[in-house]
């Protein structure tokens, strides 16, 4: 008698996927005896490991918004994984030659992060037990069907023949999200409702026409950069004489960015990595809260102490800056009683207020195209100081994130200002401290002179379509433009175009963000809730599909929400339950 084989699916397979995969070996790999495996890894192209975000195929000037001293595929737990994992910097040190303190603080492209991932993965690939099939299907899953303890998929890919699944990782990312919009955007001639990848999206817009784009934070800079110095533009000169745009002729005539605020991202400067968390109040609150707690508003009852953090950050820095005492530990009302003091003896100096920076609002005395390259100046001016009291108050929230995950895992906030909270105060925390690089801001100002790049519109203008026009209320001015750029990642999944997760059987289920889109609901464990509110066991999200639940999922952080080491341990577990590895194995 034949044993039967056990098989395993990674769906979705970018930087999530790798580290299922890795720490699915790993687990192997402390065992003495395991029965065949065959290992099944789907993603919708060939750049297996990266994903689109990080596919090695694309331009340089598209790069990292945070330090390669951050990237590191090493995991956080045991057991080791089946060979040596060396940091980014390390990684890169040996390839360019330079010192590993230099690479620390440097920024990479994007492309060469994905060089780094794929690498790995051969490695992986390499090192599994013979034991061990590992097969790559280039396909989109479209559906799961639960049959008895297992699971068979269905894919695009009408010639693959689905085996029983005994354990699948789900690590689809923004994959369903993007086809959701894709499916719904309305179609014309002028609308890119999707950006990624460019070479494909963009190429037929042409030399000197108007481009407006949706959006001005990450993903817009991308598209900025793509229609620019990706059409054989350059930038001459540095960050620190200024830099200075050489047209090539094969630009748009303008590129017109937009949103609802008009208020771009704060960039980051290398200054942030020195940082240190001063102030705890947020922390105190959690570890206060009784076992069992009421749900809180988050308006009402965590952004002001949010507030008092944002606060404590930024005149625990001015205070040391000016030589002035106070008792750092103090609480929020002692801390105002410094802060009156201090102002008393510093009269000429702005008093700070949290909401300053929550919701800025730019001077657009002069126009508001002029506001938004005031307001780069002045970031990029306060990240060139020693220790700057705004950038310290801008980084606040990448430390108090830590504590508001678990109000959030916890299922801690109202229904209604958790919505909230992941349509309005998601994107405005994301805005302040999770900007882009300065080099990319140094690029838009450069573009702003070269009169390519125009904010004229940025706030909120009315957008007609049929005469494909932007105006803006601010002054009577119009512009006529022939092409409509949807520039920001899509968040939350339609619930009735989700591909596999709309089409599971009853194995998912949302929460409502509104009438078409909702989050997956699933436990702690990343376990999906199915229809009737029970936990599906042998299928586990990780990363995006579980920001219903667990917040704040880092593409290439293996620490955050790491759903994917229970998973694969697990896992491996199960390879001694007679049910699933029938007692037969291979020595």
């Amino acid at each position: 008698m034949i044993a039967e084989q056990i098989h395993i699916g990674i769906v979705g397979f970018g930087p999530k996927g790798f580290y299922g995969l890795e720490r699915l070996l790993a687990f192997l790999n402390e065992k003495t005896e395991i029965p065949k495996i065959q290992i099944h890894l789907f993603n919708k192209t060939d750049a297996f490991a990266t994903g689109w975000v990080y596919d090695c195929n694309q331009p340089d000037f598209l790069v990292m918004n945070y330090p390669n001293q951050y990237i590191s595929l090493k995991p956080h737990t045991n057991p080791l994984p089946v060979c040596d994992l060396l940091p980014f910097t390390k990684w890169r040190a040996q390839r360019s030659k330079n010192s590993e303190e230099f690479e620390e603080t440097q920024i990479a492209p994007r492309n060469e992060v994905g060089c780094y991932l794929t690498s790995y993965f051969e490695k992986l690939v390499a090192n599994a037990k013979p034991q061990i099939t590992i097969h790559k299907h280039i396909t989109t899953v479209m559906g799961i069907k639960h049959e008895g303890s297992r699971f068979k998929l269905q894919t695009k890919d009408i010639g693959f023949q689905s085996p029983y699944f005994d354990s699948l990782l789900l690590t689809t990312g923004h994959s369903p999200s993007i086809t959701g919009r894709l499916e719904n955007a309305k179609k014309n001639d002028c609308t890119i409702p999707f950006v990624y990848p460019f070479s494909e999206t963009m190429k037929h817009i042409g030399a000197q026409e108007i481009v407006s784009c949706k959006g001005i934070g990450l993903t817009a800079i991308d598209t900025i950069l793509a229609l620019t110095e990706g059409r054989s533009g350059y930038f001459n000169g540095s960050s620190v004489s200024g830099l200075a745009y050489c047209k090539s002729g094969l630009e748009p005539k303008l590129i017109l960015p937009f949103s609802r605020s008009g208020i771009p991202g704060i960039p980051r400067g290398s200054n942030t990595v020195m940082l240190k968390q001063t102030s705890f109040y947020l922390k105190r609150f959690v570890e206060n809260l009784p076992k069992s707690s009421a749900k809180f508003d988050f308006e009402k009852d965590i952004l002001p102490v949010i507030k008092q953090d944002i606060v404590a950050a930024f005149y625990h820095s001015l205070f040391k800056r000016c030589n002035f005492n106070f008792e750092p530990d103090a609480d929020f009302k002692n801390l105002q009683k410094a802060i009156d003091r201090f102002h008393e003896k510093n009269s000429e100096l702005k008093r700070f207020s949290a909401d300053d920076l929550l919701f800025s609002i730019l001077n657009t005395k002069k126009n508001q195209h002029q506001a938004v390259k005031t307001y780069w100046k002045f970031w990029l001016n306060e990240n060139k100081k020693e220790a700057s009291p705004y950038v310290a108050a801008a980084a606040a929230w990448r430390f108090l994130a830590e504590d508001f995950k678990y109000l959030y895992r916890n299922n801690l906030l109202t229904e209604a200002s958790k919505i909230r909270f992941q349509q309005h105060y998601f994107g405005v925390f994301n805005r302040i401290s999770y900007g882009p690089p300065e080099i990319n801001i140094h690029k838009m100002i450069a573009l702003m002179d070269a009169e390519i790049l125009d904010f004229s519109f940025a706030k909120n203008p009315t957008i007609t379509m049929h005469s494909k026009q932007l105006e803006t209320d601010a002054v009577t001015q119009k512009v006529h433009f022939q092409h409509y750029v949807d520039a920001r990642l899509p968040r939350g999944h339609n619930k009735k175009k989700s591909e596999m997760y709309s089409n599971g059987n009853g194995l998912f289920s949302f929460e409502n963000q509104s009438d078409n889109l909702g989050e997956i609901r699933c436990t702690q464990e990343g376990n999906p809730i199915n229809i009737e509110g029970n936990s599906i066991q042998k299928i586990v999200l990780y990363g995006t599909p579980t920001e219903g639940t667990l917040f704040d999922n880092d593409t290439l952080s293996r620490k955050h929400n790491d759903t994917a080491t229970q998973w694969a341990k697990d896992t491996v577990a199960q390879l001694q339950d007679t049910k699933m590895a029938y007692s037969y194995y291979e020595k």
